[in-house]
Formats: C-alpha cells, sequence, structure tokens
C-alpha cells in the first residue's frame, strides 16, 4: 500500500473509491469469479482492484489525486515563467512513494513553500504559481540552465474530486463484468495486476474503459508542454 512521508509524519495514500462504492455499481456476486467468501471478494477489491484502477486513472491523466509533497526540477529558459509540466522536469517523490511512474506531472501546484535558482533561494513573495506554472510576480527572467530551478511545493489535491471517485468505482465495476463476461478468473488476472504486467491492456477494454469515464477524465488530463 502506497505510502507518502510529510517531514516525519506517514500518511496513507488516500483511495479513490471505496469497496462498498464498487459493489453498489456492480452486480458482480463473489461465487461467479471463484471466490471462496465475500470477505476474500472484498479483501481483492480493496487491497488490489481499486489501487490498480487508481494507477490507471494517474497514468491517463498523467498526475494523481493525492495531497502530495514534493520538490520539483525544472529547466530555467531566461523566461519570466517555468512550467512544471514541460518535458525534461524532474520529481523527487518522497521516499516512502516508489509507486509513482517518474512520467506523472506535479500538478496541479497547490501551494508553493520554496523556489531557489542555481542553488540560491529566493524570496516567495516575488513569485505566483499556478496549477501548471510559477511566474515572477512583477518581471524578471529565471537563469537559463539544465533542473537549475528547485521548487518545493505542494501539489495534487486535498480530497479526491467527487468524479473521479466516481470513475474509479465505475472502472472497477465495469472490470467485475468484464470479468464475468470473458469468464476470467481471478487467478488470471492478478498475476497481470501484482506482476508488472500492462494494466493499461485490462482497463483499456471498451467494455470496462467506456466514453463516459473517459469524459470524464478528459477534463482532467494534462499534456506535457513543448517551450521552446
Amino acid at each position: 500500500m502506497p505510502r507518502e512521508v510529510l517531514g516525519d509524519v506517514t500518511k496513507m495514500a488516500v483511495r479513490y473509491c471505496s469497496t462498498f462504492d464498487v459493489s453498489v455499481f456492480g452486480q458482480v456476486e463473489f461465487q461467479q469469479l471463484g471466490f471462496a467468501s465475500l470477505a476474500d471478494y472484498n479483501n481483492w477489491i480493496h487491497g488490489t482492484l481499486i489501487y490498480k484502477a487508481m494507477d490507471f486513472v494517474d497514468n491517463y491523466c498523467r498526475h494523481n489525486f493525492q495531497d502530495n509533497t514534493g520538490t520539483i526540477y525544472v529547466d530555467g529558459r531566461c523566461r519570466e515563467t517555468v512550467h512544471v509540466t514541460s518535458s525534461g522536469v524532474v520529481t523527487r517523490w518522497p521516499d516512502a512513494y516508489p509507486e509513482f511512474p517518474i512520467g506523472l506531472m506535479p500538478i496541479p501546484l497547490m501551494r508553493v513553500t520554496g523556489i531557489s535558482i542555481d542553488g540560491v533561494a529566493q524570496t516567495l513573495t516575488n513569485f505566483r504559481s499556478y496549477n501548471t506554472h510559477v511566474a515572477y510576480r512583477w518581471g524578471g527572467a529565471f537563469n537559463e540552465g539544465r533542473q537549475n530551478v528547485m521548487i518545493t511545493a505542494r501539489f495534487g489535491y486535498g480530497t479526491v474530486p467527487h468524479d473521479i471517485q466516481y470513475v474509479t468505482a465505475q472502472l472497477c465495476s465495469n472490470m467485475l463484468a468484464d470479468m464475468v463476461r470473458r469468464r476470467m478468473v481471478v487467478d488470471l488476472v492478478t498475476p497481470i495486476m501484482e506482476g508488472g504486467g500492462d494494466v493499461g491492456i485490462l482497463f483499456r477494454s471498451p467494455k470496462v474503459l467506456t466514453e463516459n469515464e473517459k469524459s470524464i477524465m478528459n477534463k482532467y488530463r494534462y499534456h506535457a508542454a513543448e517551450i521552446t
């Protein structure tokens, strides 16, 4: 289970939905998937299926929906703005959060707590922060350099948006129904989910990822900014 370290405080990653949410949307009985008991079925949904659905949502949107704290390294380009969605951005996630893929963007920015340029700490009141970028407030330019701008920030979401909670629960429910439809037992699916297989293959089935889920996630989807 993922964890986030904030100073000396360890915080459990927030699930985007609950086992109850999945059961509300789905009508699949535990016997249909070969589980010995309802408890085993719920434990699998709680401990495996929901987290993999969260991974899929994160990668589709290219950012997560947790309340994160991390350090972001951005290239200075002699401009008054740096974008944390630009190519070449490196995010140092907390050490206890190894599940985060490198490709996830550190957005939206919620609160910037520190900025340094070429190793020199800057006065925060000289800058404004937005969802995807930081800019000088009264004019100025970030010195040109490779990952020479360091931004310490809180980013993501204080609470998981309700429509993302809905999408995650619906993806899980659709997955369960698709497994029954295709007569896929859990013993065949779990190794893919837990063994480093391409989970996207499972969730991208048109019976699982419907146009409804896509339309909701597209509202949160970011693309890497091409800064020249």
